[in-house]
């Protein structure tokens, strides 16, 4: 389950609906538990949907998935991401070679050997090639192999999920792009317009105190390390409230996930 650049790396080639056939059925990958057993690193990244499931199968918070070793946190793609911790395999194989929350595994563990390819209307699924070791799959349509009742409602909440973190990447990057322009411009301002610039702020003082030199070095520090602090809260707020505030498994997912998205939404646009 390895992640590519270049989709024609790992491909066969054609992409797939919900009602395509696809030779993806490995049937129940009886005597094999290669993928599993792999060192994937952080590629197994968990949305929030995931770890519903997860912590209905497991009776664990999210914080106990995190301190029994079994979940960690990651950078991913500039944001900070759970994953299921594989450096060993997956923890959640049990003796037999099998997985132990199969019904509840997450989305990227459903979908393979498959893949997901994103595009401006939503997403494709693609056979992925050299990846399964089992050679002698059948063909299967893809919604019976993903095995989701309300397929149509999952899709929407992936499209959902990826456009948001497409938003939180756009934002962290803002924030540090924004601050590494004044950081910058403190940097190369001529030591008169400094010394008005300190003037407007009220930092005439420091000026006086720390030399034009040290309070250029200080400001500028300051813009940088207050947009690493503010990359810091974007993030934090976007594992509270999809990660870490648990979930009611009696209550309807895609509801709380909504009611989650747009209160975090919110939180984010006080973060600049």
């Amino acid at each position: 389950m390895l992640r590519y650049d270049d989709i024609n790396d790992i491909s066969d080639g054609k992409l797939y609906g919900a009602d395509d056939m696809v030779k993806a059925d490995t049937a129940g990958c009886a005597g094999c538990s290669k993928c599993c057993e792999s060192d994937m690193g952080n590629t197994i990244v968990l949305d929030p949907f995931d770890i519903y499931n997860m912590t209905l199968a497991t009776g664990k918070s999210f914080d106990e998935l995190l301190t029994s070793f079994q979940v960690e946190l990651g950078m991913k793609d500039t944001i900070i991401l759970p994953h299921l911790k594989m450096d060993k395999g997956c923890t959640f194989l049990n003796e037999e070679k099998r997985c132990s929350i199969h019904k509840n595994r997450p989305s990227i563990c459903r979908l393979f050997p498959l893949g997901r390819i994103y595009n401006e209307k939503g997403f494709d699924y693609f056979l992925q090639i050299g990846e399964c070791e089992k050679e002698d799959r059948t063909e299967v349509r893809v919604r019976d192999w993903l095995g989701i009742d309300d397929l149509e409602g999952h899709s929407a909440f992936v499209m959902k999920w990826h456009r948001f973190i497409k938003f939180e990447q756009k934002k962290v990057r803002e924030i540090t792009e924004r601050a590494e322009n004044e950081a910058g411009r403190i940097e190369t301002i001529s030591d008169d317009d400094l010394m008005t610039y300190a003037g407007i702020v009220g930092d005439t003082e420091r000026i006086e105190e720390s030399g034009i030199a040290g309070y250029r070095k200080a400001k500028a520090a300051e813009f940088r390390a207050g947009a690493q602090e503010n990359v810091k809260e974007v993030m934090k707020t976007v594992l509270r409230s999809f990660y870490v505030d648990g979930y009611d498994h009696q209550a309807d997912f895609s509801q709380q996930f909504d009611s989650r998205m747009k209160s975090c939404l919110s939180e984010l646009r006080h973060i600049n």
